[in-house]
């Protein structure tokens, strides 16, 4: 991007550009020796937590291993709080995102400490989203979108896990993940050692705030940095502006062969929910981008619910 066009950018470009960024997705695959996890499936109430295993997240491999992440169903309030997400303002559809997850979600460690949404990887938002509309919704009101079979039928396909198609990572890059770090570990030719993994969603809200206050002054943040530094940040959930500031002054003094690797490696790093499939009633899978049908403020609202609760 040239200077010309990234002093063009508005706030919104850049937290779109900067949240879009480290909404990176990708399975990885990675086998280790882990404790046996259980996993809670019954329901008792609406504010019952469901423990899952970390395993089966996107950003599994980056948790330590026994974690379980604990999920509820969305209480009233906060589906009339979400429900009045602007759908034209990317920022704040990942704060009300955050908002619900901050309600919902949290993580349970093997020793027992509990942790916050903050420390869950960022590119596991909307898996964990669309896990709370499941458990909140669980007698009917799903949510579908639809995708054309090769056949010529079109498919309908309800935005739920068992229809997720997660990325894959490569076995290149995942012969240098490190079970010890829960990060991917670099040795460059300069001799620089790197560990890179997804940042927090704790750690993107930092970044969030700091953008916000450059544009306030005027001023146009680094978007290289901006792409880059978050996963190099791999053991963290949060840092202040002025921890920024510093790293930014740090990666502004960086040599070539390290930016151009750090930049590559990035590339290389998506996480998440890759598409939607479903079987065909033919027997090929159809596929679709994965989108918010109607929206993401319809997310936790039930679709022409006017109709569906009238007494006639």
């Amino acid at each position: 991007m040239s200077k010309m066009e990234e002093s063009n950018l508005s706030e919104e470009d850049y937290l779109r550009k900067h949240l879009e960024g480290l909404e990176q997705k990708n399975q990885t695959k990675f086998e280790e020796t882990a404790p046996k996890v259980t996993v809670d499936t019954s329901r008792a109430s609406d504010l019952h937590y469901f423990a899952f295993d970390v395993k089966e997240f996107p950003c599994g491999i980056f948790y330590p291993a026994g974690s379980t992440i604990q999920v509820r169903a969305a209480q009233v309030k906060e589906i009339q709080a979400y429900s009045m997400v602007d759908d034209n303002n990317f920022y704040d559809i990942v704060e009300k995102m955050n908002d619900m997850l901050s309600s919902c979600v949290r993580i349970k460690y093997l020793d027992g400490n509990v942790g916050s949404y903050l420390d869950l990887k960022d590119p596991d938002r909307y898996y964990l989203v669309f896990l709370i509309r499941e458990l909140t919704f669980q007698k009917g009101s799903s949510l579908t979108t639809t995708a054309n079979c090769e056949c010529g039928k079109e498919v309908s396909i309800e935005l739920k896990r068992d229809n997720f198609k997660l990325f894959e990572q490569s076995d290149r890059i995942m012969s240098f993940f490190d079970p010890v770090t829960l990060s991917f570990r670099f040795e460059v030719k300069n001799g620089r050692v790197f560990n890179l993994s997804p940042p927090t969603i704790g750690l993107q809200k930092s970044f969030t705030e700091y953008i916000i206050k450059e544009n306030s002054e005027k001023k146009k943040p680094n978007l290289s940095f901006l792409k880059i530094i978050p996963f190099l940040l791999y053991d963290r959930n949060s840092i202040t502006i002025d921890g920024i500031k510093s790293k930014l002054e740090e990666y502004q003094k960086i040599d070539d062969i390290s930016f151009q690797f750090l930049n590559a490696a990035v590339e290389k790093m998506t996480f998440g929910i890759e598409k939607l499939r479903k079987q065909c009633e033919c027997g090929l899978e159809s596929h679709t981008d994965m989108i918010f049908p109607d929206g993401p403020s319809a997310i936790f609202v039930v679709h022409d619910a006017f109709e569906q609760f009238i007494k006639e």
